[in-house]
């Protein structure tokens, strides 16, 4: 059993055997049901153009390239061991031009204005240091009627987790739509549903 701080670090920032091989296999098996109603919200057409923030082990990478078939997949992460995962997971597709994985973080995304068409972020905001300027660099590089989906562990859910207490950013819903409809997203969705581990929450705009 990791002590809670050590998971808490691990969880915002993998590093090690932890980060390189058990987390991204974790994450893509808890976190299925939270990618998969990202997905249902994105509403992907093959010729998108996807930032997925976050990508840990590439679960929602894999899922949306079965829809995106002829436009281009970018993941992102702020951690080198899960940016290798990905790396290594869809070479295959790198080589082919499909996907790009890169390491870097939500609030500097080097990427132009308007190159995306939808972009989603999935149990991440809780380890972004600055949520508002990861939110306007998102809304930034998406194009007009682009659409952002962010869905995240409920807050009640993930407050009595342990290693919640060790520096995670907890978000109640309303707070995240005032501060997506802050950095300019408009026409919200929301969709709340549960698996067998927590009730979740994703949240959906437009530029």
């Amino acid at each position: 059993m990791i002590p809670a701080k050590a998971l808490a670090r691990q969880l915002q920032n993998p590093s090690g055997p932890i980060g390189r091989f058990l987390l991204p296999r974790v994450w893509n098996r808890r976190n299925a049901a939270l990618n998969d109603v990202t997905l249902q919200s994105l509403e992907l057409r093959p010729d998108d153009r996807v930032l997925d923030v976050g990508c840990g082990g590439g679960y929602l990478i894999g899922r949306i390239a079965q829809k995106v078939t002829i436009g281009w997949i970018v993941g992102i992460d702020r951690s080198q061991p899960m940016a290798d995962f990905c790396s290594r997971r869809f070479k295959r597709w790198i080589n082919d031009g499909r996907v790009e994985i890169r390491c870097c973080p939500a609030e500097a995304l080097p990427y132009p204005d308007g190159g995306f068409s939808k972009a989603c972020t999935v149990n991440t905001i809780f380890y972004i240091e600055d949520l508002e300027k990861a939110l306007s660099e998102l809304w930034r590089v998406l194009d007009e009627g682009g659409t952002l989906a962010v869905c995240f562990t409920d807050r009640e859910c993930l407050a009595p987790k342990p290693f919640a207490a060790h520096g995670l950013r907890l978000y109640e819903t309303e707070e995240v739509e005032q501060r997506m409809e802050s950095s300019g997203f408009h026409d919200m969705r929301m969709i709340r549903s549960r698996d067998r581990w927590r009730e979740f929450v994703c949240v959906s705009g437009k530029k």
